[in-house]
């Protein structure tokens, strides 16, 4: 789970490693520790059939476009929306 700049920075090091991003979830994390989907709802649609580039730019968009969704729902509170992203490694 990883908050947003570090998801971002995640897809960029994945990418150039050459690891297909296979999709994203939003994940919640309370300010006593606590994680679950909770308010998040986000799931990316899978990515098998895209290139690594296009998988990547499409996690990216639809990240940051979740993000500011989630905000403007859900911000301004103790709660922090994190992402998983699946991958499939090269090889």
């Amino acid at each position: 789970m990883l908050p947003l700049a570090d998801a971002l920075e995640a897809i960029d090091y994945l990418e150039s490693r050459s690891a297909l991003i296979l999709g994203w979830e939003g994940w919640v994390k309370a300010a006593d520790g606590r994680v679950g989907h909770g308010s998040a709802g986000y799931l990316s649609t899978f990515t098998e059939h895209l290139s690594v580039a296009e998988a990547a730019t499409d996690a990216r968009k639809t990240i940051q476009a979740g993000a500011l969704d989630w905000q403007e729902k859900h911000g301004g509170g103790t709660d922090a929306l994190h992402f998983c992203i699946t991958v499939r490694l090269p090889g």
